[in-house]
């Protein structure tokens, strides 16, 4: 009897044990976490900040440039955990307020309360809209101002006609072909920084996957020998060489691994193969029919080239054609799903989209969708295709081809009225969100931009664009983006020197962190003060006559360099249908200044940002004010 109580004490000590462990895998298996190392729910979380002016080993200094990255894999076996949407902040430790949980100062934030005030926000993104007038509108879909949402408006020397943006998000290049340009805009400023000049029109735009070479498609309906595609140097942003591929118009493909680009020469016609280390052409393939669209398959490592009277040509990268693949019908874009396996080709006058499985090189389905189709742009799950005849948008689902069955189509309003009642250009003018379960469309008729999420009737809201017409759209991310399997990683300025709470939140599972991070004063600003920066208003009445100027002042608690520049001053009538942006000057003593001019009687708020100074609208105190009737004032 004394043997079997033995027995089961040891058997109970035994399992005591094993739980034991695998509560905490994290001192044993998993090994002691890390600084800046925490294991939860099964996943281990690493961060790492490196600035981009320091060593690895150097403290990090305010306004640095900077990576922040999260490395996130499964605790126990190690391998990458990908496909997550990981949401992180970067805030000031408050050392004075009360101690407070990571998880309620992360549901602060997802709140919007103003209780915890992130000084980063690596969660926004912008919507574009390229606009008819000369103009780009740069939109916060999260945090705008006033019911257009609208926070900047990027000017042009002439309206662009195509667009194409870097891979780090930080510029974009615009095609105008009417001042032979492509307008180079940083999008931190919102600002074009470089007008580069063209011999023959730039009318398409292309950036190979390295985003090493910007590829400028140029026209000249007079002289055929100044058609082709000049090549431009995306760090020095000058033209490196321009080739002579032939006459018309240029659409442009790139292999997967950046190095063959392919251009279509749609007046000779042909295809021409360019050697990008080289930047010469290899090869000169003449095509039966005129190419219209191309889109490389990874998968198939083989270029697939829509033309004109609805043949599909297929061709390797050694310039071979095979078989084409016939749809009978003329074709107007050909694009690729992201799996690089299904190829969307839409043919505008037959309302049909035709579905090709590049893995066996035939036609897999053909599908009925709206009139008069012209663009077609995917999320994880759909394909969407544009109608311009009608506001229908057309969604066909991804899932059914993986599954050999018919591809089901869903539509929504894309708006309220046929986009073709307005001018319509090549580049898209539906783009899927950061999230990629939803998209935005820009419907030029309605000059309005919508916003869809999939699983809905249709649009959620929308974004005004002050009277001019959306006629594309553009994502600019700054979320968190998985740069490698596992790795998630977004760019910054380091904010002033402190103590500062790095949150992360993960969906799936539900796991909420806050890292700590340093930052160090920076000896080459100067600096008068480690207190956070703080905007004051000075204005001798909250009452202003309509029609005169007001002058504003704008105080700084201290300066963190002489002579602010680039203090840019937003102001808008409620409900924001009126904006003004205007650059104050300095008065000395951490001393700015504006001249405001209200046109009309109401309320006005104002705001203020300042790039250098690292501090976004959303960020500072806003100024309050009522425009009234001048003989009111007296």
């Amino acid at each position: 009897m004394k043997a079997l109580y033995r027995n089961v004490v040891l058997a109970v000590l035994i399992v005591i044990s094993i739980l034991f462990i695998f509560s905490d895998l994290s001192l044993t298996q998993l090994g002691e976490p890390l600084e800046n190392q925490v294991i939860k729910d099964g996943l281990s979380i690493a961060m790492t900040i490196d600035s981009a002016e320091q060593n690895a080993k150097a403290p990090l200094r305010e306004g640095d440039n900077a990576r922040v990255q999260f490395t996130i894999q499964d605790a126990l076996t190690k391998e990458p955990v990908k496909g997550l949407h990981p949401a992180v902040w970067m805030e000031r430790q408050n050392s004075q307020g009360k101690a407070v949980s990571c998880q309620e100062r992360i549901n602060s934030y997802l709140q919007s309360q103003l209780t915890f005030k992130p000084e980063i926000n690596f969660n926004s993104y912008f919507v574009l809209s390229l606009n008819d007038h000369a103009s780009i509108s740069v939109i916060d879909p999260i945090n705008g101002y006033g019911g257009s949402k609208l926070i900047a408006r990027v000017n042009l020397n002439s309206h662009g006609v195509d667009w194409a943006l870097s891979k780090d998000n930080k510029k974009l290049y615009v095609a105008t072909p009417l001042t032979r340009e492509v307008a180079v805009v940083d999008t931190q400023t919102w600002k074009a920084i470089s007008f580069l000049k063209f011999a023959a029109v730039p009318t398409r735009l292309a950036l190979q996957a390295d985003g090493n070479y910007l590829w400028v498609g140029l026209e000249d309906a007079e002289q055929a020998s100044k058609s082709g595609i000049s090549i431009v140097d995306t760090e020095k942003l000058a033209v490196v060489t321009t080739l002579a591929t032939g006459a018309g118009h240029h659409e442009v493909a790139f292999s997967d691994d950046s190095r063959t680009a392919f251009i279509s020469n749609t007046d000779e016609p042909s295809l021409t193969i360019v050697d990008i280390e080289k930047l010469s052409i290899k090869q000169t393939v003449k095509t039966p029919f005129k190419p219209v669209s191309l889109a490389f398959s990874g998968l198939s490592k083989s270029l697939f080239v829509a033309t004109q009277n609805g043949s599909l040509l297929v061709l390797d990268t050694s310039g071979q054609l095979s078989t084409p693949i016939e749809t009978g019908a003329a074709l107007k874009v050909l694009r690729f799903s992201p799996d690089g396996r299904w190829g969307f080709a839409v043919s505008q006058t037959a309302n049909k989209v035709f579905v090709i499985d590049a893995s066996l090189n035939r036609l897999a389905q053909t599908i009925e969708v709206g009139h008069e189709p012209d663009q077609i742009a995917f999320t994880d799950s759909f394909a969407y295709v544009r109608s311009t005849a009608n506001e229908i948008v057309s969604m066909l689902s991804l899932d059914a081809l993986s599954k050999n069955s018919p591809v089901s189509v869903t539509t929504f309003p894309g708006g309220q009225a046929a986009p073709n009642q307005s001018e319509l250009l090549l580049t898209d003018a539906i783009v899927p969100t950061p999230e990629r379960n939803a998209v935005v469309v820009a419907n030029p008729t309605d000059k309005t931009v919508y916003y869809y999420m999939e699983g809905m009737a249709a649009p959620m809201g929308n974004f005004e664009n002050q009277g001019m017409k959306p006629m594309a759209a553009m994502i600019v991310n700054r979320s968190m983006q998985e740069t490698s399997p596992g790795v998630y990683s977004g760019a910054t300025q380091l904010p002033p020197a402190g103590n500062y709470n790095v949150s992360i939140l993960l969906s799936n599972p539900t796991v909420y962190h806050c890292f700590e991070a340093n930052i160090t004063a920076n000896p080459e600003l100067v600096s008068q003060s480690t207190e956070p920066l703080k905007v004051e208003y000075l204005l001798e009445s909250s009452e202003v006559p309509v029609g005169l100027s007001v002058p504003i002042t704008i105080k700084l608690n201290h300066a963190r360099q002489d002579k602010i520049s680039d203090l840019q001053v937003l102001v808008f009538r409620i409900p924001g249908q009126r904006q003004q942006r205007l650059i104050a000057k300095s008065l000395g003593d951490n001393l700015y200044q504006v001249e405001f001019t209200p046109l009309e009687t109401g309320v006005y708020q104002m705001f203020v940002q300042s790039p250098s100074l690292n501090f976004s609208f959303d960020q500072q105190a806003k100024l309050t004010f009522r425009a009234i009737d001048s003989k009111a004032s007296q």
